[in-house]
């Protein structure tokens, strides 16, 4: 049948009430339709200024650029039990719930509910006085009653719809933020490891040292048996010896400390033994490095990295929930029915007589609450303009990110290569000094100068290649994996 307003007079109330909605409060003026709206990835540029725009292609994991076995593990490993990761896909199940409950909440839903009730009246009230002049009517009652409901919201204002929408790119976000965790965890892995390693070289060029400090302490101490030189030679040695010494225990430190970090961060107990780093060795005094990534094209940054997908999701979370505010301006109409038995006699229950059904349909309108749905309107485009604060300031960072992380690498490796050179130089300036020795062309101390200064230049292209190898993490890490 067609409701027409001459029918029905409190209609046409509710629909003039409904035109006038929109002034009753500080309503913010929608957008216009057609008019241009503020980009965030304008904030990239188009070409790269130190990363190159080499194209990306889909290659192997990142961190196995460093082709070092024991690392690839590590990271295998950490990525299958790391703690972190499991917080974050818990969160990745709960985003997938509220998704599923929001759109089970646009489909029809029903429930069933019984009752089988004997009561005794009381005869001093209701209807147990009856009874007492009434022989037809017991005292005691019995009651049965099975129902089911169905109803279904007939969701005119999207409400329900943007809702789910929402939802969906709260999952999208949870699912990001993993892509986020996983880079995050696994960066974090391969910097510890370059610390292990870096460690690790160090302690061998002390422990060489070491071993010439107390080669000299011994000939000192044996020259110093023949009288041919004084104890203050000796006392020299062993000064020396003892400076060299006081190094192990700190290096020795800081191995350890980084192996309770990869233990941790693989998901085991700090001092675990650590079989990856027994079946794969590093190669002995190395750090290892990789080439600088491919960085392609500034917009290929929107997606390569999983803090922007997040940030958009959250946008598109933000609108939606905006559109589902302005839903609550409409009237709801859920339709429904019931279908169930009712009867006071067991006997009869369930027979046509015990039938009940029912149809309807349901109206809810917050006709008298526009100021209440204005200030949640005005809420929900808050939070929008906040979402998309969030990401252009997002966008901006990751593009500085990039660029600097490039230039960062690039000025490292121009270091380690002036390095290598300054090494190649004290390499042949010791062997030099060792033949001069031989020859008797200079002494133990000057030799012992020599040595040390050639130590020195090696540390420092070991800490110029750990450098490097940190610059280049951060580059993955700017790209987004």
């Amino acid at each position: 049948m067609i409701i027409t307003p001459r029918r029905h007079p409190l209609m046409l109330a509710m629909l003039a009430a409904w035109s006038l909605a929109p002034a009753v409060g500080a309503q913010p003026a929608p957008p216009v339709a057609g008019a241009p709206t503020p980009s965030p990835a304008t904030s990239l540029p188009v070409v790269w200024q130190e990363a190159g725009s080499a194209p990306r292609t889909a290659a192997a994991p990142w961190w196995q650029d460093f082709a070092d076995p024991a690392l690839d593990a590590l990271v295998v490993q950490a990525l299958a039990a790391g703690p972190d990761l499991a917080a974050a896909q818990a969160r990745i199940d709960q985003a997938q719930a509220a998704a599923r409950a929001a759109g089970a909440g646009r489909l029809p839903g029903g429930t069933v509910n019984g009752t089988l009730a004997r009561t005794e009246q009381s005869l001093q009230s209701g209807l147990g006085q009856v009874t007492r002049f009434v022989p037809t009517i017991r005292r005691t009652q019995d009651f049965a009653a099975i129902n089911a409901t169905l109803g279904w919201d007939l969701d005119l204002g999207g409400g329900l719809r943007q809702s789910a929408r929402a939802a969906r790119a709260d999952l999208t976000a949870a699912r990001a933020a993993l892509a986020a965790a996983r880079l995050a965890l696994a960066s974090e892995v391969v910097g510890q490891y370059l610390a292990l390693r870096e460690t690790e070289a160090l302690t061998q060029i002390v422990a060489a040292q070491r071993e010439d400090a107390a080669a000299r302490l011994r000939y000192a101490e044996l020259r110093l048996a023949r009288g041919d030189v004084a104890a203050r030679e000796r006392d020299d040695r062993q000064r020396d010896l003892a400076a060299v010494d006081a190094q192990l225990p700190l290096l020795a430190a800081q191995a350890k400390a980084a192996r309770h970090a990869l233990a941790v961060l693989t998901g085991r107990a700090a001092g675990s033994v650590l079989p990856e780093l027994a079946a794969a060795p590093a190669r002995s005094g190395q750090v290892p490095l990789a080439t600088d990534p491919a960085a392609g094209i500034p917009a290929e940054l929107l997606r390569a990295r999983p803090d922007l997908v997040v940030a958009e999701a959250r946008i598109v979370g933000a609108q939606a929930r905006v559109k589902a505010a302005l839903g609550e301006y409409w009237p709801r109409f859920t339709l429904g029915g019931l279908l169930g038995f009712e009867s006071n006699s067991l006997a009869s229950f369930g027979g046509p007589a015990s039938r009940t059904t029912q149809g309807f349909l349901g109206l809810r309108w917050r006709l008298f609450d526009f100021a209440r749905i204005n200030a949640e309107v005005a809420a929900a485009r808050g939070a929008e303009r906040e979402t998309l604060a969030a990401y252009r300031d997002a966008v901006l960072r990751a593009g500085e990110q990039v660029e600097s992380a490039f230039a960062l690498a690039a000025g490292r490796r121009a270091a380690l290569a002036a390095q290598d050179q300054r090494r190649a130089a004290a390499d042949a300036g010791l062997d030099r000094a060792r033949a001069a020795h031989r020859m008797g062309e200079i002494s133990d101390d000057q030799l012992r100068g020599e040595s040390l200064f050639h130590a020195a230049i090696v540390a420092d292209q070991l800490a110029a290649r750990r450098a490097l190898a940190d610059a280049v993490v951060q580059c993955r890490k700017a790209l987004g994996g």
